[in-house]
């Protein structure tokens, strides 16, 4: 998102990420700071102070709204600084009751992993994220699952020869998301398990599933096979860790112990906003991978 004006916090973002003189620290996990954290600075500035800050990795959502030069300077700041991409997200209809419940939104469900793949082939995103959308009530559940499992294996063609792969995400219906079909990871694990594709998995969102059910361990060590991806937020407010009631340490010791060498997108907000809540973000993060290993 190339965001214009704030030229004040631009220029003063910009000239701390450049007056770090220590190495940053190095994470023992992949942890990805989403696009948007900072505002007022454009997408490759954005990059700049992640990646002067231990952070080679980032995700965003809306990298489909952007104009191809847009995502032309994004890619070649990726080039530059190294770093790697992770989800964005897949399906316009992703919040209608016809995603993937129903066959019917499944052809404009496609059409966007077609625009996906496209996507990938220029900035080389390791994920990108699927939605389920919202149940019908004119189908039962088996047969919204079916459907589930059909179009998936569908999408799994399409992003066959490239290294893409999409991840299903559970989320909570308490909360944010009232409606939504897939809120269960063992309802995710049904769908992906059925689908059976290596490149078609579950993207484990904490600050979901400590919502929808909690039991945050044993349930990333049981489906752990299925998982492709991770993403955190802390319970309540979606906000940096240690904002609310989740031992991130805890729950980070047990992904690295199962071998985990993917992404961890950090889609959240921050308690305190600007440079100043960033960096309280970071600092939390670094406590968070205090993990002995």
């Amino acid at each position: 998102m190339m965001v214009a004006g704030a030229s004040a916090l631009a220029s003063g973002s910009t000239s701390a990420a450049r007056a770090q003189t220590t190495a940053p620290y190095k994470y023992k996990l992949r942890y990805a700071p989403r696009i948007g954290l900072l505002q007022g600075l454009t997408v490759p500035q954005q990059l700049e102070v992640y990646a002067k800050n231990g952070f080679l990795q980032f995700e965003f959502n809306g990298l489909p709204s952007q104009s191809p030069a847009e995502i032309k300077a994004i890619r070649g700041k990726m080039d530059e600084l190294n770093m790697s991409m992770g989800v964005f997200v897949v399906n316009r209809g992703g919040w209608k009751p016809t995603a993937m419940g129903d066959r019917g939104g499944h052809k404009e469900f496609l059409e966007d992993v077609v625009k996906a793949v496209e996507l990938h082939k220029i900035v080389r995103n390791e994920c990108a994220t699927v939605t389920s959308g919202l149940a019908v009530p004119h189908l039962t559940q088996t047969q919204q699952t079916q459907n589930a499992i059909e179009v998936l294996k569908r999408a799994s063609d399409l992003v066959s020869g490239t290294k893409l792969v999409l991840v299903l995400e559970p989320l909570n219906w308490k909360v944010d998301h009232a409606g939504y079909f897939v809120s269960y990871i063992e309802h995710a694990a049904e769908i992906i398990g059925n689908v059976d594709r290596p490149n078609v998995k579950i993207l484990f969102d904490i600050y979901h599933q400590q919502i929808t059910e909690g039991n945050l361990i044993n349930h990333i060590r049981h489906y752990y096979e299925l998982i492709g991806y991770f993403q955190t937020g802390d319970v309540p407010g979606r906000n940096e860790p240690y904002s609310g009631e989740i031992n991130f340490q805890n729950v980070f010791k047990a992904i690295h112990e199962l071998g985990f060498k993917g992404i961890i997108g950090m889609e959240h907000g921050l308690t305190v906003k600007g440079m100043p809540g960033l960096m309280k973000c970071f600092e939390a993060y670094k406590r968070a991978d205090q993990f002995e290993v």
